[in-house]
């Protein structure tokens, strides 16, 4: 680092006879100036005198720079305690700024107690405000101001609004669904389009774009739904899952969320376009940061844009630690004009904050919003799942499931608080009809029970399943309703065969004599044609080879 005189020798003229003039050092001969003006300015007693005169406030910014270790960064200095105009020698001279200083870094910097260059500090380069070396070692040891987050709680809104577990009874819709009909995996490695808007009426939540992928993103990511066979299909996991109490539920979705690497809210921001010009930002870090300012934040309802100008004023580079606010490459959605420059901060990181607080928490359940009369949310209060996330509050006791009400219209009526695994049960043999009020409306439908059946479910398991979920004797209607349809149902039966066709009675005559093929044969459907099990069909193959025979195989791979 550079010495006192090093660093005023490296100013103008007009600069250094500024300095000079408030320092009351006489200029003489200007070629021994600076170093003169340096002796001056480190006599103990002249700074401790010149310190005291310049006010509390620029005392406290010079603090911080020396608590740092003689350098800070450019942006951050600046913000806070204002921009030095970058005034050429003439304009220097006209505006004479050292005498009428428009903030504390301006009078800090025409005193000579500061100065600017470009360099490295840690992971960031670009300015820096420093002091130097031998200045540095010199200064009284103020005590450097801590800045820490402060948030004062705001009024109470004219409209709140709570997602509480929408996301989670969602999770569960979806996994129900995938139970019975596992969907192919869409391009995007999603839900597939198709499967999402066949459950638009279902959803708790609003059916957002956004809102909708991430659900798609939790799912995989916590193993809820695998891929297994080119289909998405319920992991081994969601068994245990859906018998979670609700907050577990919510935890496991959340938590999946603050550890994913991959979601990246800032390319979904509507009023931002970030362009893929091989810059990454760490969504991890900017999740991190914000889940800490909101252990900070009081009890009750904050404004928004009070949380973001405190994180701004404590911690800028949230999501940017090397400090490097040039090279993303985002442009407004609504001008075109790329948002380059800690100028733009609001713009940016701004909007990444109340993105993730209007959004992804929100949606989570960990924030309920609120706003004015008419108008958007503008003030967020922590939920009590928010607060038990954040290590804020005790996780709460697990209220009792609500029951399942089994009405003799066959109708079924599952509550909001109904075990979550009974109602993804329930999707097996019944179909949804509506709402309730809050609670699910489903009816025991011909079409579903005969999917249970085939399934392999009995009658007396959906009867057994229907009285533990109701805790009361299933009606003698629904009863009678269940037995008749499988009554109906053992009656007739489907099966998909193998037929063996052979070209005239008298080669399949000699088909069926041979003693180890014949027994692997099942019924003839005609002289020419016998079905062949499906179980049997690798050695039924294997032996026709072997005797010569060798079948074209239509509509069959080779087993």
């Amino acid at each position: 680092m550079q010495t006192l005189q090093e660093a005023l020798a490296d100013h103008s003229e007009v600069m250094i006879l500024a300095i000079a003039g408030l320092w009351r050092v006489e200029t003489g001969d200007r070629a021994t100036l600076p170093g003169r003006l340096a002796e001056a300015m480190l006599d103990p007693e002249r700074l401790q005198a010149f310190l005291e005169d310049l006010g509390p406030e620029a005392r406290a910014a010079l603090a911080q720079v020396a608590a740092a270790g003689g350098s800070v960064r450019g942006h951050h200095f600046a913000h806070l305690y204002g921009e030095v105009r970058r005034l050429g020698p003439r304009a220097i001279e006209r505006e004479a700024p050292w005498l009428h200083p428009a903030n504390v870094a301006e009078r800090l910097y025409y005193a000579g107690l500061v100065f600017r260059r470009y360099g490295r500090l840690g992971t960031y380069h670009g300015e820096l405000y420093y002091v130097p070396q031998d200045l540095l070692e010199a200064l009284p040891r103020y005590p450097s101001p801590v800045r820490e987050l402060s948030v004062s709680p705001g009024p109470g809104p004219a409209w709140e609004r709570d997602a509480c577990d929408a996301f989670t009874l969602d999770m569960e819709l979806v996994l129900a669904r995938l139970r019975i009909e596992p969907a192919l995996v869409s391009p995007d490695a999603g839900l597939p389009a198709g499967f999402l808007a066949a459950l638009g009426s279902r959803w708790r939540g609003p059916a957002d774009p956004e809102r909708l992928a991430l659900l798609g993103r939790l799912a995989m990511r916590s193993h809820l739904v695998v891929r297994r066979q080119g289909l998405l299909q319920v992991g081994a996991r969601a068994r245990a899952w859906l018998q979670w109490p609700t907050h577990r539920r919510q935890a496991l979705l959340f938590d999946a969320w603050q550890g994913d690497p991959q979601w990246n809210e800032l390319w979904r921001i509507p009023s931002l376009h970030c362009e893929d010009t091989g810059w990454r930002n760490d969504p991890l870090a900017a999740r991190q940061a914000l889940l800490g300012a909101l252990r900070q934040c009081p009890d009750g309802w904050v404004r928004i844009a009070d949380l973001v100008a405190a994180i701004k004023a404590v911690q800028p580079d949230f999501a940017r630690p090397d400090g490097d606010y040039d090279s993303w490459y985002i442009r407004s959605a609504v001008t075109g004009h790329y948002l380059q420059g800690f100028a733009h901060w609001d713009d940016v990181e701004g909007a990444l904050l109340r993105h993730l607080i209007v959004r992804s928490l929100y949606w989570l359940g960990a924030i309920a919003l609120g706003g004015p009369e008419g108008g958007e949310a503008d003030r967020f209060r922590l939920t009590p799942f928010g607060r038990a996330c954040l290590g804020l509050a005790a996780e709460p006791a697990a209220p009792r499931a609500a029951p399942l009400v089994i009405r003799e219209d066959l109708s079924v009526v599952a509550p909001r608080g109904a075990s979550a695994y009974d109602r993804a049960r329930l999707e097996r043999f019944a179909l949804w009809q509506g709402r309730e009020g809050d609670s699910d409306l489903f009816r025991l439908e011909p079409e579903c029970a005969w999917r249970a059946l085939n399934a392999g479910v009995q009658v007396r398991q959906i009867e057994g399943f229907l009285r533990r979920a109701s805790g009361r004797p299933v009606p003698a209607q629904v009863s009678r309703a269940l037995r008749a349809w499988q009554g109906r149902f053992e009656r007739v039966a489907l099966r998909r065969a193998i037929l063996l066709q052979t070209a005239d009675a008298e080669t399949l005559r000699l088909l069926r004599a041979d003693a180890e093929l014949g027994q692997r044969l099942g019924s003839a459907v005609s002289e020419r044609a016998v079905l062949v099990p499906e179980d049997q069909l690798p050695e039924v193959l294997a032996r026709l080879k072997r005797l010569g025979w060798w079948p074209r195989l239509e509509g069959l791979s080779e087993p």
